[in-house]
């Protein structure tokens, strides 16, 4: 079996993967001790979101490498659109009226099998159209955000921030014995925002975004939801999310996923 691979060193994507993992266990823990220690006239620091809701991917084209060496094609001529289930989870820490902090664990997955119109090569392999190929693509995001609280008045709250995103990043092609990937670990600091305008009595409108544009490429990630509270502790939201971006530099990867959504969520 031939097998080719193309990217970063494993071992230092490895490193990179083992720190994120436990920062997210540091992260979720901490919390949960907080809130063993809180007592109940305590204000509400804290809150986790669990979303889940269905994906489609409108784009997801790729040339790796981005020269002659590859040719670009688009993954969902042989994985399709989806929809495919999509999971995330939020946790906010407010460390006072106008100071937060959010960490987000956000992972992307598609795998499907069809078949090239034409010749593909990809991270050092050559895949013959007409055959059929297996494929498999994961982007998962981690993210740590600060927001200020810039406006507030009876109905509106505005904040205002930055974004510290970490992509995981990996794709994977197979057809007959013959294996090519390529995986890559990055960071890229974003702008962040948040806009809440309350509609009624529990109902809330939201608008979030985290998204920057430089000359290698873009990262938007922006939603739209309705937030009902259903205790003074427990919430439910429903919306709609556009995640867009991609490189251009030695590989060029650009892909625009929809997402519809649900979630629900705990304030302590």
């Amino acid at each position: 079996m031939d097998t080719h691979s193309h990217g970063r060193s494993y071992g230092a994507a490895d490193w990179v993967r083992a720190l994120i993992r436990l920062s997210v266990m540091a992260i979720v823990a901490f919390p949960l001790f907080a809130f063993a220690e809180k007592t109940a006239h305590d204000e509400q620091r804290f809150s986790l979101e669990f979303e889940t809701g269905a994906v489609w991917q409108s784009r997801n084209q790729i040339q790796i490498p981005d020269s002659s060496a590859g040719t670009r094609f688009g993954l969902t001529d042989i994985q399709g659109n989806g929809p495919d289930a999509q999971r995330r989870v939020e946790l906010t820490w407010h460390m006072n009226h106008r100071h937060s902090l959010r960490f987000v664990y956000a992972p992307l997955g598609f795998s499907g099998t069809g078949s090239f119109g034409f010749p593909v090569r990809f991270a050092g392999g050559t895949f013959a159209p007409g055959v059929p190929v297996d494929s498999e693509y994961r982007f998962d995001s981690y993210r740590l955000t600060y927001r200020y609280l810039v406006h507030e008045s009876e109905r509106w709250r505005w904040r205002i921030g930055a974004t510290a995103f970490i992509r995981d990043a990996r794709i994977e092609l197979r057809q007959q014995g013959m294996v090519a990937s390529d995986s890559n670990v990055g960071f890229v600091p974003l702008l962040s925002s948040s806009l809440e305008y309350d509609i009624a009595p529990r109902w809330t409108a939201l608008l979030d975004f985290d998204g920057l544009v430089s000359t290698q490429g873009r990262a938007i990630d922006a939603a739209l939801k309705i937030r009902y509270d259903l205790t003074d502790h427990w919430f439910m939201t429903a919306g709609y999310r556009v995640f867009e971006g991609g490189v251009d530099n030695d590989r060029y990867a650009f892909g625009w996923y929809n997402f519809a959504l649900v979630s629900v969520g705990i304030r302590f």
